[in-house]
């Protein structure tokens, strides 16, 4: 098992070396929001994301989400964004789970998202309480310089279906409510509205997901 100092060595060396290249990965969390959530060690995960503004569903931003599973605590990804004219075109994330009840009731994790080439990168940090029924998220991130507060709950209706709704504070910001499907053990599709929080439209955003072990 790595050791908790060590796995934040490895995650800060992970992100001096991002920030010297062109190039956020989709963390693993809601529709918007972080989470404490990681894909696992030695596990991948690939999402095509397609966003776009309803009620005329019109796409307009295309994605290639990448997130990996170094430990059980730290994950990493790259972005690859293919919409026309998108700058940059790669961006990079990085995940550490700072404490982590057994059971999965409580944890706590930091991280960044955002780190490329002529932008500035979002620091957070993010609490998760597992109250039975429901699970609850808490936490601040930064936006150009400034912290926004986040809040999120999820609920697994079934092995299955999953259903999520999280809100970020901030003009610049949304709200969303969405929901996730797992096909089966490696295909899943995540889907849900996001809503301006200074008015304006209603977004969509659709991932299908792809995941699995990268090695034994």
């Amino acid at each position: 098992m790595t050791h908790p100092r060590h796995g934040l060595v490895l995650l800060v060396a992970i992100l001096v070396l991002a920030a010297t290249v062109p190039g956020v990965a989709c963390y693993s969390g809601l529709m918007l929001i972080p989470t404490t959530d990681t894909v696992g060690a030695k596990q991948f995960g690939v999402e095509f994301q397609v966003d776009g503004s309803i009620p005329t569903p019109k796409a307009d931003t295309y994605i290639l989400n990448t997130e990996v599973g170094i430990t059980d605590r730290i994950e990493a990804g790259v972005d690859f964004d293919l919409s026309k004219d998108a700058e940059p075109r790669v961006l990079f994330n990085g995940k550490y789970v700072l404490l982590k009840r057994a059971g999965g009731t409580q944890a706590l994790a930091i991280g960044v998202c955002g780190v490329g080439e002529h932008v500035k990168a979002s620091p957070y940090l993010v609490g998760t309480q597992y109250f039975g029924f429901v699970r609850g998220h808490l936490g601040a991130i930064g936006v150009d310089g400034k912290t926004r507060w986040f809040v999120g709950a999820d609920r697994a209706m079934t092995d299955k279906l999953t259903l999520m709704a999280d809100y970020t504070s901030g003009d610049e910001n949304f709200s969303s409510l969405g929901a996730s499907y797992q096909f089966t053990d490696h295909v899943g599709l995540l889907a849900g509205a996001q809503f301006p929080n200074e008015g304006g439209d209603t977004l969509f955003t659709v991932h299908l997901v792809i995941n699995g072990p990268w090695a034994k």
